[in-house]
């Protein structure tokens, strides 16, 4: 009787510990509670499948609880870690980018909260349980039938679950942190692999590209023939400075000194305004992405990692078009090359070479990262060492000296500024990312000042990726209401960073206001006075009227909003051109059919 009592108390654990595990993930990710019990139970079921499957390949509940168990512990972990430094829960595409987040992940402060200890000592208590109840299937005439059935079963449960459940959800992954937080982890992760695969737009054929390609290159020829005298830069250097923010856009607030000084005054041959970037906090490689490609990323799966999946050999692009006419293109980066898969895609867009953390050693450092001083210092080196003087040189240039997190006291590193009066003392991340923005104005400045009195015709363009991950509060203090209150369409704020489009030689000063990201690098193109594919024409055009595009909706140049649906079948006088530009990007980035020469420049 004892022995069959001490069976049945094992085979209920070994069900019952998919639930368990269950309530320590979603208690360590602070979620729990805001779960409906529908949704738990099905997040149970995709639990059970890992615990079935290990079960049975090693036909002991001694093995099979303590490692299923772990691993969710792990992940959970992991889950709540990420989410406090980004903002943004694991997503399936993440897997691609591991070997980037632990490039940077030494710069963080891993704390492990109160929940995460009261969870691991549960969890250790659970398996010291049920380790004096197995479940055992011995000998191998058993664990085959078991092993084959075990999966099969786990088989018909996955599909079961995904078919009739996990793939009817609608997710809205634009605003994931809501549909993770109210559904949980495994069955959010389970909905969400349905969007990795982008139907195309509708009315979408190869044909109706070339007809926009034919549209658009009658209406670039009645342009070329306007007569132009702008100077071409001999060197065209472009730096999307990682998190450089002014986050007064959000609000109002003051410090002890200014943190812009130079370039708050920078006006005299300057094109300046506030870039839409597509991510907030992290996700660099998609800000880079819409600069030189022109896609936006709200156009492709939700949540996704540009530099994974859309950049193929032979991409066309800022590269491609620049290097068709005369210049070598350049890549600059002063951290690991691989980080976001850069080292191919890269190698894809054209670029003839990549400079990445081996060409700046032994260069200054503040905190971790080599500072922008230094390496503005190498872009110089670069420019200086061309063979000749005409010589036409792009350099493109992704800076590391702010990256997060901002915490911590560096010996190569005194923190300047601060916030100052009711804020003071509250937001030490805030402060040290403010400090950091002087440094960076202080190294733009330097820049500015040796191509001021540089003979050859120079442009430098200069933007930040996205905004800090620093305190929520902050963020919350300055706005004036939590962020869950803010309207949709008034988060816009949150993805602005500032940009500039200086010369030294005389061109027109200009502020352009909010302008989408995917519209920069054309708008350099034109105030260079070089030749644009019909894709650059075509995003110039549509920037008109829409100068921003973005996974919140589009904007105005008055700042009238317009969500998804109504910008596109309302009837509007942009709806049509928003239409053909989804059907460019899907036929640029997500078809291997692609129209080349909408992308390219005439006769190349």
């Amino acid at each position: 009787m004892k022995k069959y009592l001490k069976t049945a108390g094992g085979v209920l654990g070994l069900i019952m510990s998919p639930v368990f595990s269950y309530l320590l993930f979603e208690y360590v990710t602070g979620n729990l509670l805001k779960i409906p019990v529908s949704q738990a139970v099905m997040n149970v079921g995709w639990m059970f499948l890992l615990y079935l499957a290990v079960f049975s390949l090693s036909g002991s509940s001694r093995v099979s609880i303590p490692v299923s168990s772990f691993i969710f512990y792990f992940i959970s972990l992991a889950e709540a870690f990420v989410v406090s430094f980004r903002d943004r829960p694991i997503m399936l595409w993440d897997v691609l980018a591991v070997k980037t987040a632990m490039t940077v992940a030494g710069n963080y402060r891993f704390m492990p909260a109160k929940s995460m200890v009261f969870a691991g000592f549960l969890l250790l208590l659970m398996n010291l349980v049920l380790w004096f109840v197995p479940v055992r299937v011995k000998g191998w005439k058993q664990r085959v039938p078991l092993c084959a059935g075990g999966f099969i079963l786990a088989f018909g449960c996955g599909s079961f679950l995904f078919t009739r459940i996990a793939s009817s959800m609608e997710v809205n992954l634009w605003m994931i942190n809501d549909t993770y937080e109210n559904c949980g982890f495994f069955l959010s992760t389970a909905a969400s692999i349905k969007y990795m695969v982008k139907k195309p737009p509708q009315g979408y054929s190869r044909n109706r590209v070339q007809e926009i390609y034919e549209e658009t290159r009658t209406a670039q020829a009645e342009e070329n023939t306007k007569e132009t005298k702008a100077v071409q830069p001999v060197n065209l250097i472009c730096i999307m400075n990682e998190s450089l923010t002014e986050l007064k856009v959000i609000g109002d607030y003051t410090t002890n000194i200014p943190y812009f000084p130079f370039l708050d005054s920078l006006t005299e041959n300057t094109m300046r305004g506030s870039l839409c970037m597509p991510v907030f906090g992290s996700l660099t490689s998609n800000s880079e992405f819409e600069f030189l490609v022109g896609d936006s990323m709200s156009m492709m799966p939700g949540n996704s990692i540009a530099y994974q999946f859309f950049v193929e050999p032979q991409t066309k692009s800022l590269v491609s078009t620049l290097k068709d006419q005369g210049y070598t293109a350049i890549a600059m980066h002063p951290y690991s090359g691989d980080n976001w898969n850069r080292r191919t895609c890269y190698r894809n867009m054209g670029f003839d070479a990549f400079l990445d953390f081996e060409f700046y050693r032994g260069s200054e450092k503040i905190r971790n990262y080599i500072s922008d001083q230094a390496d503005y210092e190498k872009i110089i080196e670069m420019v200086e060492e061309k063979e000749s003087p005409d010589d036409k040189l792009f350099l493109f240039n992704v800076t590391m000296q702010n990256h997060g997190g901002y915490e911590g006291v560096y010996d190569n590193f005194e923190e300047q500024v601060w916030l100052t009066g009711e804020l003071e003392g509250k937001y030490p991340k805030t402060d040290q990312f403010l400090s950091l923005m002087k440094e960076s104005d202080a190294a733009f400045e330097f820049l500015i000042r040796y191509f001021e009195n540089c003979d050859e015709p120079t442009m430098i363009v200069m933007f930040g990726d996205h905004q800090p991950s620093v305190e929520n509060g902050f963020f919350d203090d300055v706005y004036g209401v939590p962020s869950s209150e803010v309207l949709w369409q008034d988060q816009l704020v949150w993805y602005e960073t500032p940009f500039w489009i200086w010369t030294n030689y005389e061109t027109e000063s200009r502020d352009m206001g909010r302008l989408g990201a995917i519209y920069l690098s054309s708008y350099m193109l034109e105030r260079a006075g070089l030749s644009m594919t019909p894709y650059n024409q075509f995003l110039l055009s549509l920037s008109e009227e829409l100068p921003v595009v973005h996974f919140l909706g589009c904007y105005t140049e008055d700042g009238t909003y317009y969500p998804w649906g109504d910008a596109e079948d309302g009837g509007h006088s942009f709806s049509q051109k928003l239409k053909d530009y989804e059907i460019l990007v899907y036929n640029h980035s997500l078809d291997q059919r692609k129209v080349n020469e909408m992308f390219s420049l005439p006769g190349n």
